[in-house]
């Protein structure tokens, strides 16, 4: 959704997303030839068109980025806000192999975060470095598929999957939608951006993309066992006390909030990590429970 009160002219921002397309072509061929990058100046969803790309056929490596959303999705079908120039909107999609991997799309979810993690710090130390700025704090990982920094949400993936023509047998064309609040300008209360100087959305878009074709790639013959260590380095539930809801229409309307009438989690307890197949762990009054991300919805108490 977008939510632009004054038209920002959209040019410099298409010409640093084009620019950034260049150089992610280059990078990128040796490793997935045949790869699309799709620069594109408005859409409804970058998840939405790749989606309908897939269901057409079309079923060949491709990464769309949007200077302008006009209806962004998140999980759960929340909509996620961006403004031109202040929030970096790309999908990738893929032909992938997911049934046969533990943990399927859900586990797939925290790769894709962890990838997205380490790339955002390499990319971000480096940008600050050379501006002589303070380094910028790690980015954290909320379970299953929040970005965090300084303890506040600042970008969310979206990953969907669905049978399509021309795919082997055991594939599935798989999107993997990616929201992040570099500047301030769209972000929403509670959540957070980049620290200034903040990069532009191009430099961003090319430190990402190579990272999550890896983790992809990578994940498709390994799944998510061999990340488990390092995602508990960037687990922000880690050890936390937390609120499961099993239905979305009853969670509260903002993270952290609490008002009269506001329904009661389905369960309480500390989070434990998460086991080799992506599920998380909690530690309840009635034991230890393992949550899939299908399933619930989490936040911390």
């Amino acid at each position: 959704m977008d939510t632009t009160q004054s038209t920002p002219d959209l040019a410099p921002i298409l010409a640093d997303l084009n620019q950034a397309a260049e150089r992610l072509w280059v990078a990128c061929a040796p490793t997935t030839p045949g790869l699309v990058l799709d620069v594109v100046p408005e859409t409804e969803s970058t998840n939405t068109a790749l989606m309908a790309q897939g269901r057409r056929g079309e079923v060949w490596p491709t990464a769309m980025v949007a200077v302008r959303q006009t209806a962004g999705r998140g999980r759960r079908g929340r909509s996620w806000e961006a403004r031109p120039g202040d929030t970096l909107t790309f999908s990738l999609g893929l032909p992938l192999h997911l049934d046969a991997v533990p943990g399927g799309g859900s586990a797939l979810s925290l790769a894709v975060g962890l990838a997205l993690a380490d790339a955002l710090d390499t990319g971000l130390q480096a940008h600050h470095a050379e501006r002589g700025g303070a380094l910028p704090p790690a980015i954290g990982l909320k379970w299953p598929n929040d970005l965090w920094l300084g303890g506040r949400k600042v970008g969310g993936i979206l990953i969907e999957a669905t049978p399509a023509p021309g795919l082997t047998e055991g594939q599935r064309w798989v999107v993997m939608g990616v929201g992040l609040n570099v500047q301030p300008g769209a972000a929403v209360p509670g959540s957070a951006w980049l620290p200034t100087p903040a990069p532009s959305l191009g430099d961003v878009w090319g430190w990402l993309l190579p990272a999550l074709l890896r983790a992809t790639q990578a994940f498709e013959r390994q799944g998510f066992a061999p990340l488990q260590a390092a995602y508990a380095r960037r687990d922000v539930l880690l050890g936390q006390p937390v609120q499961l809801w099993t239905s979305a229409a009853s969670l509260p309307p903002a993270a952290g909030a609490a008002s009269p009438g506001t329904p009661q989690p389905d369960e309480t307890g500390t989070a434990q990590g998460v086991d080799d197949s992506g599920a998380l762990l909690v530690h309840t009054a009635s034991g230890l429970q393992r949550w899939h991300a299908g399933d619930v919805s989490v936040r911390p108490a």
